[in-house]
């Protein structure tokens, strides 16, 4: 019977709320329905508060969290929400192009390096003396790689390096 009465007085309040929006106009309607969300959600947040059931938005933001990119994706056939995606692409395609531009020096710096490694620098990078083995170059490259292999937040330019060492190494 409580919960009845609750439900008709949510429902009383929304349909006098709806009343007076739909009667203004302008700046005002707009204050109006945001001043409205707003005092829902807080009442919705209160009564879930005071009820023990708040692990409910919990689960209802984890959920949205999972769903955000899939809707993203869908909300670009949206006509309006199409034209602010493109526009933003075209920025976002420009600065795009300048960071690959960027990477590609940097891989191209980096492979004049790799192909510029003495046997003196892969000894060095692979801590190795001058009387190696096999074993001893696999052993290494194997313990450098499980420190600094960029799967394990390591870094992509180290892991090369340990990479053309081996290679240098072993020929």
């Amino acid at each position: 019977m409580v919960r009845l009465i609750i439900l008709i007085a949510v429902a009383a309040i929304a349909l006098i709320l709806w009343h007076k929006i739909s009667k203004t106009k302008g700046e005002k309607r707009k204050k109006m329905i945001l001043w409205s969300i707003i005092g829902s959600v807080l009442a919705i947040l209160a009564v879930l508060a005071v009820t023990g059931h708040l692990n409910i938005i919990t689960a209802m933001i984890a959920g949205a969290v999972a769903l955000l990119p899939r809707a993203i994706q869908m909300a670009k056939y949206l006509p309006f929400i199409n034209r602010l995606y493109q526009q933003h692409g075209r920025q976002h395609g420009q600065q795009h192009k300048q960071q690959n531009a960027r990477q590609n020096n940097q891989q191209q710096s980096q492979a004049n390096a790799k192909q510029n490694m003495s046997v003196d620098e892969a000894l060095q990078v692979l801590g190795l003396e001058a009387s190696y083995t096999e074993d001893d170059v696999v052993q290494a490259h194997r313990r450098m790689m499980q420190k600094v292999h960029p799967d394990r937040g390591g870094s992509d330019y180290l892991a090369a390096q340990i990479n053309q060492a081996k290679e240098v190494l072993l020929g």
